[in-house]
C-alpha cells in the first residue's frame, strides 16, 4: 500500500524530507512515493498534495483519500481531474497555528502602535511623538473567520489585551471573544472596529469580500490585514481604500497573483506592508503527523479528522 507525495511549493525538497521523516516514524510500512515515480500506479490508495500537476489524479485509478497539504483547499478544489468520489482532508492546523498567530499580532501592533506614521516621520527626519496610540484595550480588532487558524490568532490577541471580535458563516463562540455569525451581522461586525484581519477560506461567496462596498462598512482609518487568499480582496478598491484613508494601512500576504508581479501597485504604495506568503508556512513534522494519524484511521475503519465538505469550499 502506498501514498504519493506531492508539492508544487517545495522547490527545495526541505518540507518532503520532514515529511518523510515523519511518516517513516509514524508509519513505517507506508510506502511514500513522490510525483511523477509513482511505480505501480494500483497500489496507491493515498496522496498527500498541494497544487497537483494536471494528469496527477487521472493516473491513481485506486485511490481512496486525498490530503491536503495545507489547511485552504480553494486551489486543490480547482483541479481539472480531481476525482468526485475521493474525500479529501485538510490540515487542520499543521503547525501554523502559531506563526499566523504572530503575524496577525505583528499587524496589530504596527497598526495600533502607528508604525506607519512613525516611518513617514523619520523618512521626514522628524521627531513625532503625538501619534495617536490608544490602550490595547481600546483597539478592536475583527476577524474574518472562526476556524482553528482565526481562534489561535484571537486567543493571541485577547492576552495581549485587544479587544476581539469574529465573524463566521455560522455560529461560533471563543473564550473571551465577541462572536459574529451569518450575513445580517456583517455590518453590525464591521462599524467599530481598528483592524480588520482576513482568514476565511475562499469560497464562491468569499471571493471578492474585500471591496469598496464592504470597506464602506468600515470605520474610517481602519487597518486591514488579510492572510487568506489574495482573491478575498478587489485590489482596485484595496488601493481606492488607502488613498481615500478609509483605509489606514493594509498588510498583505496573499495575491492574485503569486509572486506579485513587479508592476503591481501595491509594491510602491507607501501604505502597503507586502510579505511573500510566508504568514504561517506549514510545518512539515506536524502535517506528516496528521496524514499518518488519518492513514492509521483510514485503514481501522474510524472517523478522520479535517474532512473538506465541498459543498461549502472547506
Amino acid at each position: 500500500m502506498a501514498l504519493l507525495y506531492y508539492s508544487g511549493t517545495d522547490k527545495d525538497g526541505v518540507f518532503e524530507r520532514r515529511f518523510r521523516d515523519a511518516l517513516k516514524t509514524l508509519s513505517p510500512s507506508l510506502d511514500v512515493r513522490t510525483w511523477p515515480d509513482v511505480g505501480d500506479a494500483k497500489e496507491i490508495r493515498f496522496a498527500a498534495l498541494w497544487l497537483p500537476p494536471e494528469g496527477l489524479f487521472d493516473a491513481l485509478p485506486n485511490l481512496t483519500h486525498i490530503f491536503a497539504l495545507s489547511a485552504g483547499v480553494d486551489r486543490l478544489l480547482k483541479a481539472a481531474d480531481l476525482p468526485a468520489d475521493v474525500p479529501i482532508y485538510r490540515l487542520e492546523d499543521g503547525g501554523m497555528s502559531t506563526p499566523m498567530s504572530e503575524y496577525v499580532l505583528m499587524g496589530v501592533l504596527h497598526a495600533h502602535r502607528q508604525m506607519h506614521v512613525l516611518a513617514d516621520a523619520q523618512a521626514a527626519k522628524q521627531w513625532k511623538r503625538d501619534a495617536a496610540e490608544p490602550a490595547a484595550a481600546d483597539w478592536h480588532v475583527g476577524i474574518l473567520g472562526a476556524g482553528v487558524l482565526s481562534s489561535a490568532a484571537a486567543e493571541r490577541l485577547v492576552m495581549n489585551g485587544y479587544k476581539v471580535s469574529t465573524w463566521s458563516r455560522t455560529e461560533k463562540h471563543l473564550n473571551g471573544v465577541k462572536s459574529y455569525f451569518g450575513p445580517d451581522q456583517l455590518s453590525t461586525f464591521c462599524g467599530t472596529l481598528n483592524t480588520l484581519v482576513c482568514l476565511l477560506p475562499l469560497t464562491p461567496d468569499t471571493t471578492g469580500l474585500l471591496n469598496a462596498e464592504f470597506f464602506n462598512q468600515l470605520p474610517e482609518g481602519t487597518s486591514l490585514i488579510n492572510a487568506a487568499r489574495g482573491e478575498h480582496c478587489v485590489d482596485d478598491d484595496v488601493i481606492t481604500a488607502l488613498n481615500d484613508g478609509r483605509l489606514s494601512s493594509a498588510m498583505l500576504d496573499v495575491f492574485h497573483e503569486e509572486p506579485l508581479p513587479p508592476t503591481h501597485p501595491f509594491w510602491t504604495h507607501p501604505k502597503v506592508i507586502i510579505t511573500p506568503h510566508n504568514a504561517a508556512p506549514t510545518a512539515g513534522n506536524i502535517a506528516a503527523q496528521q496524514v499518518a494519524k488519518n492513514v492509521a484511521d483510514a485503514l481501522a475503519g474510524r472517523e478522520l479528522a479535517g474532512f473538506v465538505d465541498r459543498n461549502k469550499g472547506y
